[in-house]
């Protein structure tokens, strides 16, 4: 490829300026692959061509023809197809952060489970939540909304060992929201260890 070119009027223009500037700078169309290895026995890197039987663009690598715009596949369900930042993407799961907020509602006493990690309880009601050891990576949180004039109670579950929040540790401490539409958080900050952050009394 010479680049792009730009002619002034009366300028001649050339069998090379012909190649180089218009032909292999084409979107070639053929009906099928091999009706383009016979037009083209010797195809150059960046060729571009349109297959009318496939409806596909596909370009030269230098040594294939490939798909411009290949179909994705394979990954599991619920699995984006998204870069981690040091690679192509691919499809995996996504980091917590880029999750949009999920807000279920609470009516009664409720014990957390894994799939609340990152989501926020809708409390409508006063109830004890307790908080197991379900999240899964540091910095995974569970937010708690006290959505009621009554109290609504944190406390630790199984699996925690250090639990700890509003100037106090101790894994038999309980954490109280007591204030109507006041919030908290509960944060897994290392392995077992668990710290509730926000308007919270002891």
């Amino acid at each position: 490829m010479s680049g792009y070119r730009t002619w002034t009027p009366g300028e001649v223009i050339t069998a090379s300026n012909v190649q180089d500037y218009l032909q292999d700078q084409t979107v070639m169309v053929f009906a099928d692959s091999s009706v383009r290895a016979t037009a083209i026995p010797v195809p150059t890197e960046g060729m571009l061509s349109w297959l009318e039987d496939q409806d596909q663009y596909y370009y030269y690598s230098g040594s294939a023809w490939e798909q411009l715009n290949p179909a994705l596949s394979g990954g599991t369900q619920g699995q984006p197809y998204v870069s981690n930042g040091t690679a192509s993407a691919s499809f995996q799961d996504v980091k917590a952060e880029f999750i949009a907020t999920t807000l279920t509602t609470k009516t009664a006493a409720y014990t957390a489970v894994e799939a609340d990690t990152n989501t926020a309880l809708n409390f409508t009601s006063a109830a004890t939540v307790t908080i197991p050891d379900v999240m899964t990576s540091v910095g995974d949180r569970i937010d708690i909304l006290a959505n009621t004039t009554g109290t609504v109670t944190i406390v630790a579950g199984t699996g925690i060992t250090s639990w700890a929040g509003a100037g106090t540790a101790g894994t038999a401490n309980a954490y109280y929201i007591d204030t109507e539409y006041a919030a908290a958080s509960v944060m897994k900050t290392a392995a077992n260890e668990y710290r509730v952050i926000g308007r919270v009394s002891v």
